[in-house]
């Protein structure tokens, strides 16, 4: 186990030094220190608040007490948990992020950082956390490492406490899927350039979790061709966002996909149907392209589509200004703690030097064994979702509620 930590420190020390952001979210066309710090600090944002206000709708409560986020990198997501929580701890296994964290944090009062080469929390006391949260960190640790931190979760959190953590399970034995992933390439900067315009938009309420159908004009703007045999799948896809559109709520709703080549100043029309969401409220539905596997087509400065939409159940007496989506009454409330106490460097930390990196490892444990690990630790799987980051893998976000009288039997 030592070795394996070893080997794992020097790995994400080295990233830091070259390129930390990309290391953390290695989204296609932002290596070489090509990200937005402040623009990589909001995908921590727009995570977490997407993943509570899942919490809020499926009317799973979350405690609003001290929060641990298990492989923080430079702090993307320990940022974003302050926002929610009055006291979070972010941890890693590189010293070199860490200290670019720290740097970097902009809530000292609520985010503090701890560096942990060790495989174990044993930094931390029994049930010390009432929230664990961990993305993209579990698919880089081997197997038998991981299954020793999901149980020191479990130690860690108090009972009653939620943990989240994702994790790929097997590999895809649809080779078509796999190919398909492996066949994305990033397009040219100013080839991201859309005008979107829709039809049918619904001047009525939608009813919760139902769909309605959209008509989309999309035109590309730029001077060359979108040849999906050439760089892979383009499609439209929505998101629902808060009434004000500042706030992620619900990410890749629905999805249409373009016609094969799609030449310069070409406009085709495309049927895209969406789905409410489940929670009454007033809501913004935001259009955009997608560069399937690769990046939204905002993130180059492409425009968007919105428009606003009213969620109301039949007969109902949902009244806005009582129960409002930016606020759910379950979901974790800004702490006064969180107000941002600097602001973001305009460059990205690190030298962006050193020799070429080994490929990102990847790992999985089969979702069988993460669930029988769970039960055996004393908890509760009350949601298991799909994920899609890792490209060839079946992957899982867990939602974890630890028994508030368990014992674990490991």
């Amino acid at each position: 186990m030592d070795d394996l930590v070893s080997k794992s420190k020097k790995f994400w020390d080295a990233h830091a030094e070259r390129d930390p952001l990309w290391a953390v979210l290695s989204d296609q066309g932002k290596e070489d220190r090509n990200w937005n710090v402040q623009r990589f600090f909001d995908t921590g944002v727009n995570e977490i608040a997407e993943i509570l206000y899942q919490l809020n709708v499926r009317d799973i409560s979350a405690t609003p007490g001290r929060a641990l986020d298990f492989g923080c990198g430079v702090g993307r997501l320990t940022q974003a948990l302050a926002l929610h929580f009055p006291e979070v701890v972010g941890v890693d296994i590189s010293s070199q992020m860490i200290k670019m964290a720290i740097s970097l944090n902009r809530y000292p009062k609520a985010a503090s950082f701890v560096c942990n080469q060790a495989p174990h929390l044993g930094i931390f006391g029994d049930e010390y956390f009432d929230f664990i949260y961990s993305n993209l960190v579990l698919q880089h640790i081997a197997p038998e490492l991981t299954l020793v931190y999901v149980r020191e979760f479990f130690r860690v959190l108090r009972p009653g406490g939620l943990l989240i953590f994702q994790s790929p399970s097997h590999l895809r034995e649809d080779e078509e899927s796999c190919r398909e992933a492996q066949q994305a390439k990033s397009m040219v900067d100013d080839a991201y350039d859309a005008a979107l315009s829709v039809s049918d938009i619904p001047t009525h309420s939608l009813q919760p979790g139902t769909t309605c159908a959209l008509t989309v004009d999309v035109t590309n703007k730029s001077a060359h061709a979108w040849s999906q045999p050439d760089c892979g799948a383009i499609s439209i896809g929505n998101h629902w966002l808060d009434e004000t559109a500042t706030r992620m709520l619900l990410r890749d709703d629905g999805r249409a996909t373009l016609p094969t080549v799609l030449g310069p100043g070409e406009t085709c029309r495309l049927p895209l149907s969406i789905t409410a969401p489940a929670r009454e409220g007033n809501y913004c539905c935001e259009i955009d392209v997608a560069h399937e596997g690769v990046r939204w087509f905002k993130d180059r400065g492409s425009s968007v589509a919105r428009f606003q939409a009213r969620v109301r159940a039949a007969s109902s007496s949902f009244q806005p200004e009582e129960v409002s989506p930016m606020t759910p009454e379950s979901q974790p409330t800004v702490c006064q703690t969180s107000h941002a106490e600097r602001d973001l460097p305009s460059q990205a930390p690190g030298k962006g030097s050193g020799s070429e990196i080994a490929d990102f490892p990847m790992y999985g444990v089969h979702t069988d064994t993460v669930s029988r690990l769970i039960l055996s630790c004393g908890g509760e799987l009350v949601l298991r979702s799909d994920d899609y980051s890792c490209a060839g893998w079946v992957s899982y976000r867990y939602f974890v509620r630890k028994n508030p009288s368990s014992v674990e039997a490991i």
